[in-house]
């Protein structure tokens, strides 16, 4: 899945600096179908649109990566723009405590890739672990704040 997630973001923010495109939403248009032709599917080209902008958005503040980046550290800077400090520090506590293997600690990450939120904080996270542990029903599970969905 990350695999899938990097070609396309990387597709996308190359298409985006060729054109020197302002307008996201003919881009957008355009570039969906194209990536549709090579079989990814709606849910992975939002999500790919998501971190595509929010990259092209940190370059233009000046907040960029500086160094090359190999793929795990794609994976890094994904999690960062992703989860909040707060939610990488719980995943982080869980690991430590042997509650979470590092495996299902990046279970927990690439799920929270697909929430339909911009932002995922410590209780997303526990509910994703919750899943991700096989539990039945999360005691949050009926509010408001967690009407989001998995795609």
């Amino acid at each position: 899945m990350l695999s899938r997630l990097i070609e396309m973001v990387s597709y996308i923010l190359a298409k985006s600096l060729e054109n020197d495109d302002e307008d996201w939403t003919l881009l957008r248009s355009e570039l969906t179908e194209q990536l549709q032709g090579r079989g990814f599917n709606e849910p992975e080209i939002d999500m790919a649109f998501e971190v595509a902008n929010r990259i092209q958005t940190r370059i233009e503040e000046g907040s960029f990566i500086s160094f090359p980046l190999k793929t795990n550290q794609v994976y890094q800077y994904l999690e960062m723009l992703k989860l909040t400090k707060g939610a990488r520090g719980h995943l982080f506590s869980l690991v430590e405590s042997k509650i979470l293997t590092p495996t299902q600690r990046e279970e927990v990450v690439e799920r929270s890739f697909f929430l339909d939120i911009s932002e995922v904080d410590v209780p997303e996270v526990q509910f994703l672990v919750n899943q991700v542990l096989g539990g039945e029903n999360w005691p949050g599970e009926d509010s408001p704040s967690m009407s989001y969905a998995l795609h």
